[in-house]
């Protein structure tokens, strides 16, 4: 959804097989070990392919920073920056909701502004938002292969 100033609210949800602790846990680390930095920035490009048979693609900087406050579970801090002007930026966060016992669903949610004012929302109503959301769930999948692949091998040596 969308507001008068421009401000796009996106949610995407992933199953895991794996425990919510360590999901969140994992996603902590993974950033800085698959070729991340110290501070928690990865390089990351993304492709969405569903838009009239057209290839679209970009590379962003996605960062994730770990919280926890009292009484709440842990979460990270996800934000992602754009290699060009003409896409937005997206804050969020990003938990995981336990299903089981050794299952969970991944979330994230959050928002970014729609850049290039009306024409830019109105290019956010047709295709934008389709590349935003084609992003969210390419991270998704992206961080669900690496928690199920990094716990399965963890189980077989326990």
């Amino acid at each position: 959804m969308t507001n008068a100033f421009g401000v796009r609210e996106l949610e995407a949800s992933v199953p895991v097989k794996a425990p919510s602790g360590f999901a969140i846990a994992f996603l902590n680390t993974y950033v800085r070990e698959v070729g991340g930095d110290a501070d928690g920035n990865l390089p990351m490009r993304y492709t969405v392919t569903q838009l009239a048979g057209l290839t679209l693609e970009r590379d962003v900087t996605v960062r994730v920073d770990y919280h926890t406050l009292p009484n709440e579970s842990a979460h990270l801090h996800i934000c992602w920056e754009p290699d060009a002007s003409l896409f937005p930026s997206f804050q969020g966060t990003l938990h995981a909701d336990a299903t089981g016992e050794r299952t969970c669903t991944l979330h994230i949610a959050g928002t970014y502004e729609v850049p290039g004012g009306m024409a830019g929302q109105l290019f956010d109503n047709v295709i934008g938002v389709r590349i935003a959301h084609g992003s969210l769930e390419q991270l998704l999948e992206q961080f669900r292969e690496a928690i199920e692949n990094d716990y399965k091998k963890r189980m077989e040596y326990a």
